[in-house]
């Protein structure tokens, strides 16, 4: 399940599109119509095998187009020209080095613990069709009504169809089949399993109005925790900080993580309908990371993708404002201000993310950099000798920009102005960072996954 964040306002209220998944199954009777399902999953695998083919050999460098790969894997597959453009959407984010099928069937395979056909079956198992609003909600795979029950129109090609009787649990029924009726588009993807079950999954775009909160929550997702901030949109005041415990993720089965990230996700919704803020979850870099083998394999084993996908869904189905942004230098303006409020660095570069967020001058004043573009990253490469680098010197500059901060803190505190002199506007962030030491301590949040 996945959110697609597609925003616009309408009569003055904030507006989201979110996925909604119904599960289901389909009955098939052995015969004719198994026979056409099968050869459609046949011919659909190989599609989807032929455009990952010729755009790794040919689109990629620039050779051939993806409307003419499209026209000549309809050639060769007899597929209707929709299907196979849904076959291109399924492989067309795939990486350099994919394997379909998977890389553990492939080995019993090359073991012979499975046959040729099994693996077969295994290797063409998906049938998918996105949905149109024009064509009744789904041409190729779509859902009607026979005698008051639900079946599965699909389309074998050459204007012929059969249907397959579907069963979808009855409360979901109850709560989503006005998003049945053909109204709206509905993508269908039916799975076959290696028992020769047959899954389907429909999934339809809802939309939801969301409440703007009065207040914003800044996520720092971390390998065994996710500290956050809680601050005033008006006044720029943290109202509290603290961290979810998330190592229960990092100690899971693979099967029961998912359910463990719902939780998780489902904790930061209950957060910011309490404080009335919205969610804003620190997009992670992973790709760029680089240290020593032990921080790399920590970074890339934390879940932090699934994490923002739950968390970003799960608030907008429920009405909460929920967005991905840029966190670069966050922790490295959180290391200064540990020096200040006397909080660990990562609850610190959640108040800097927060900061960043309701003020970016005041996180560009904090964070000693010249430039940035629109997400917070810096603009081009730094000259050589332009400035001090290594990891004496940033250490040497952290500590005198803490100095400095705390010197102008005593100022404050004595009613000093800076230097004798009125407040020069523009350095407000060096004020705001003194107001909130002045607010400490903040209200503490540790939250657990039960």
């Amino acid at each position: 399940m996945k959110v697609n964040a597609s925003k616009f306002i309408r009569c003055g209220a904030f507006h989201d599109m979110y996925e909604l998944t119904i599960p289901a199954r389909i009955e098939l009777s052995v015969g004719e119509e198994e026979k056409a399902l099968q050869n459609l999953f046949f011919a659909f695998g190989k599609a989807r095998r032929l455009c990952y083919s010729l755009r790794q050999k040919y689109e990629l460098k620039g050779r051939m187009s993806r409307s003419e790969i499209i026209k000549r894997v309809q050639e060769l597959t007899g597929l209707n020209s929709r299907y196979v453009k849904d076959a291109y959407a399924t492989i067309e984010n795939l990486p350099a080095h994919a394997t379909f099928g998977g890389l553990k069937n492939q080995r019993l395979r090359e073991k012979g613990k499975i046959t040729k056909e099994e693996y077969k079956k295994r290797r063409n198992s998906i049938i998918y069709a996105r949905g149109d609003k024009t064509k009744g909600g789904n041409l190729n795979l779509r859902i009607v009504e026979v005698a008051g029950e639900k079946y599965l129109r699909v389309n074998i090609g050459d204007r012929k169809w059969i249907l397959l009787k579907l069963f979808i649990p009855e409360k979901y029924m109850k709560k989503y089949a006005e998003y049945l009726d053909g109204s709206r588009p509905y993508s269908v993807l039916i799975k076959r399993k290696d028992n020769d079950k047959y899954d389907v999954r429909i999934t339809i775009r809802v939309e939801c109005a969301l409440n703007e909160g009065s207040r914003l929550i800044a996520l720092d997702i971390n390998k065994s925790h996710i500290d956050f901030c809680v601050l005033d949109k008006k006044h720029k005041d943290v109202v509290a900080v603290g961290k979810i415990n998330t190592s229960e993720l990092q100690n899971t089965r693979r099967n029961k993580r998912e359910h463990q990230i719902k939780k998780v996700a489902h904790k930061v919704k209950n957060l910011a309908k309490h404080f009335n803020a919205d969610v804003f979850i620190g997009k992670l870099r992973t790709s760029n990371f680089k240290s020593h083998r032990k921080a790399n394999r920590i970074v890339h084993q934390m879940p932090q993708f699934k994490l923002r996908k739950w968390i970003k869904h799960i608030c907008v189905k429920n009405g909460v404002k929920c967005e991905e942004r840029s966190e670069a230098n966050t922790t490295k303006v959180g290391r200064i201000l540990s020096h200040i409020f006397g909080l660990d660095v990562h609850k610190c570069a959640a108040i800097a993310f927060a900061l960043k967020l309701s003020d970016f001058p005041l996180f560009k004043l904090l964070s000693v950099v010249s430039s940035y573009d629109v997400n917070g990253r810096r603009r081009g490469r730094r000259r050589r000798g332009s400035s001090p680098t290594g990891t004496a010197q940033h250490e040497k500059r952290m500590k005198c920009w803490a100095a400095m901060m705390n010197a102008l803190i005593l100022r404050r505190g004595r009613g000093e102005a800076f230097g004798g002199y009125p407040e020069i506007p523009g350095i407000r962030g060096l004020l705001l960072t003194s107001r909130l030491k002045a607010n400490l301590p903040f209200h503490m949040v540790n939250i657990k996954i039960w």
